[in-house]
């Protein structure tokens, strides 16, 4: 994949609204965001960059040492991270599963357009071939 070919790892513009408008009418509280991806076998950084020679693993990790703290700071924390075994049924591949739970919808977008979480951003799109974002309402308390 060469570094024009588009990725799908980024919320549109629209999907930020869809959230923003589940708080703005009071339904946020708590909530899970499963993220499915698949990683490049060689990350890609912009060439302005000059970045040393890594993996997709690799460039994730570097977006995930500065993101996790983002998350652990407002109250959140990793539910559950695995790699994928096998991929049973469908035709999208994935190499991970990470299911994030998370305060609020406002604390994901505020932490989302911190500066700190949009300067990690460029390590993600080097790392990943896509991502498959759910966001979920957390599980009721019983």
């Amino acid at each position: 994949m060469s570094s024009t070919t588009p990725t799908k790892t980024e919320p549109t513009k629209q999907q930020l609204e869809a959230l923003a408008q589940i708080v703005a009418r009071g339904d946020d509280g708590p909530f899970q965001m499963v993220n499915i991806i698949q990683y490049k076998h060689q990350a890609e950084y912009p060439a302005e960059m000059n970045a040393p020679a890594r993996t997709g693993r690799e460039a994730y990790a570097e977006y995930a040492a500065v993101v996790g703290p983002l998350i652990f700071a407002l109250g959140g924390s990793v539910a559950f991270r695995q790699n994928v075994e096998l991929g049973f049924v469908g035709d999208q591949p994935a190499d991970e599963v990470i299911i994030v739970n998370y305060p609020s919808r406002q604390a994901y977008l505020d932490m989302f357009h911190s500066a700190a979480y949009q300067e990690a951003i460029v390590h993600r799109k080097a790392g990943l071939v896509y991502r498959t974002l759910f966001a979920c309402s957390a599980p009721s308390p019983e």
